[in-house]
């Protein structure tokens, strides 16, 4: 199993525990300072609009910059895919024209908390019920998942404690974004990208001098094993290619910047619409150079062990090749830095976990709370349970982390629950800024549907895992469109034999 692994010559002395407890200690600072502001559930969950732009672009750059950037990129390109995950980098340049023209504005413009009430606003409560509820899972999924599967990558690099880490990560996250709500979890995640960017560039520098100290050069030996290739003109459906890439993460981004809660509650933090649209911008070109910078890192990784030679890679490499950048880091790395590179790959997770934190409890609040059981409670009450809901969720998040200690199937279940849990919320939200609105029921058949489409897809067909979102949302889509159009028939039929 992946959490048996043992790895030897590694380094994770005093001062990085020293620079670690820093970097904790910093987080529950921030968190105190700004408890205090917090008044009501609109500063616990918008921060009243009053957030700086630039703040706010960087807190979104945050939440995007998972692990997934961090530990994955670098395992891809170190591997087989050598550069062709780069190649959709440019095209969230189209996703964040598309959202700030036409998609963020009418959020504004509707002053909606959560971005569920919308699909009430231009459709009906349920399609409303059914997106938060999905959001819902998706928070669960990925909080306990991204805590487990950063944990694990570095407890096989560093031989830290599993468990220690699990609780450490989640109960400073839960701790800083209990008491200070969204505007702490924003200005944490200004602090890790700018710890996480630090990691990177020290990264990149450091294995750069190594190998030409080596007597190499790095890009030389890079084209010699052909790891700077960038595209794979194939159409096959069944692998992970160039097209498929492109149309992925059109969809994807799409879905995430018009449709997931902790991206869009952001929109709201600021003074107006031109400053949410500036914050969209910043988020999106700070993640493409850096998106070729994590690519570039396993490309120089893979040129630094072809001059160092390493059996503890050769053992990653073939177990769990997301723990190869962690590897290098305490093994290569002096202490001190040691310490301020983990720091990064551990803030590139809490990022993401104290955001679905809060947005989750937001929906909470939101859409059934709020919506249905305390519509005329005061702020303070509202306060409270929003803060009794991020507990929650942050001991959840621990407790789900630790429950997958020793499984051999957490990345199918992220692969899979990811898939599930997104499936036809970005065509219900495309649904909602029609100019003719498309008949609810339909809508809901459609949603439905598109699950026995999506199952089918997963786990009766070869087909990989980048269509997935695509043909989900897309049969979403177009069963709804058939049905709106059948019901309309049907109504206009029954009317004209009513009249006559």
């Amino acid at each position: 199993m992946m959490s048996n692994i043992k790895i030897t010559n590694v380094h994770f002395g005093l001062l990085d525990w020293c620079t670690l407890s820093v970097y904790f200690i910093g987080m529950l600072i921030i968190g105190a300072v700004v408890s205090k502001k917090v008044k009501g559930v609109r500063s616990f969950f918008i921060a009243d609009g009053k957030m700086n732009s630039i703040v706010v672009g960087l807190s979104l750059l945050g939440t995007y910059l998972s692990p997934l950037t961090m530990l994955a990129l670098p395992a891809l390109s170190f591997g087989d895919f050598d550069l062709i995950w780069s190649v959709q980098l440019p095209c969230r340049i189209i996703t964040a024209f598309l959202i700030t023209k036409f998609v963020l504005p009418r959020y504004r413009e509707a002053g909606v908390i959560s971005v569920y009430e919308f699909l009430e606003l231009r459709g009906h409560v349920v399609l409303r019920l059914l997106t938060s509820l999905s959001f819902i899972a998706l928070s669960i999924i990925r909080m306990g998942l991204i805590t487990y599967l950063t944990a694990l990558s570095l407890y096989a690099a560093t031989g830290i404690d599993l468990r220690l880490l699990i609780i450490l990560m989640g109960g400073v996250a839960t701790a800083y974004t209990y008491a200070g709500g969204i505007e702490a979890v924003i200005w944490t995640d200004v602090i890790q990208v700018v710890v996480l960017v630090l990691g990177a560039f020290l990264s990149l520098f450091i294995a750069t001098f190594d190998v030409w100290a080596a007597g190499a050069n790095p890009i030389a030996v890079a084209i010699e094993h052909g790891k700077l290739r960038m595209l794979d003109l194939r159409l096959d459906p069944t692998q992970v290619v160039t097209a498929w890439l492109i149309l992925e993460t059109l969809f994807q981004t799409m879905r995430i910047y018009s449709s997931q809660q902790d991206i869009v509650q952001r929109y709201m933090t600021t003074e107006s619409t031109q400053k949410a649209n500036l914050s969209v911008w910043i988020a999106v070109l700070g993640y493409i150079p850096l998106g070729y910078l994590f690519n570039f890192l396993g490309v120089l990784f893979f040129v630094y062990y072809k001059q160092h030679p390493d059996h503890n890679v050769e053992l990653l490499s073939k177990t769990m090749r997301d723990a190869i950048y962690p590897y290098f880091v305490v093994s290569v790395l002096p202490q001190g830095i040691t310490g301020v590179i983990i720091a990064a790959i551990i803030a590139a997770a809490m990022s993401s976990i104290d955001s679905s934190m809060n947005s989750s409890s937001t929906v909470c609040v939101e859409d059934f709370y709020k919506r249905f059981l305390r519509p005329n409670a005061d702020e303070k009450h509202f306060l409270a349970v929003a803060r009794l809901l991020t507990l929650f969720w942050g001991a959840l998040s621990i407790c789900m982390a630790l429950s997958f200690i020793g499984s051999e199937y957490a990345q199918v279940i992220w692969n899979k629950g990811m898939g599930i849990a997104t499936n036809g919320v970005l065509a219900l939200i495309v649904f909602s800024f029609l100019p003719k609105r498309v008949n609810w029921i339909a809508q809901l058949i459609g949603f439905i549907c598109s699950y026995g489409v999506l199952i089918y897809v997963m786990f009766w067909t070869k087909l990989n895992f980048l269509l997935w979102t695509v043909i989900g949302n897309l049969s979403c889509f177009f069963i709804a469109l058939v049905f709106h159009t059948i019901i309309a028939v049907a109504n206009t039929v029954l009317a004209k034999r009513r009249t006559t």
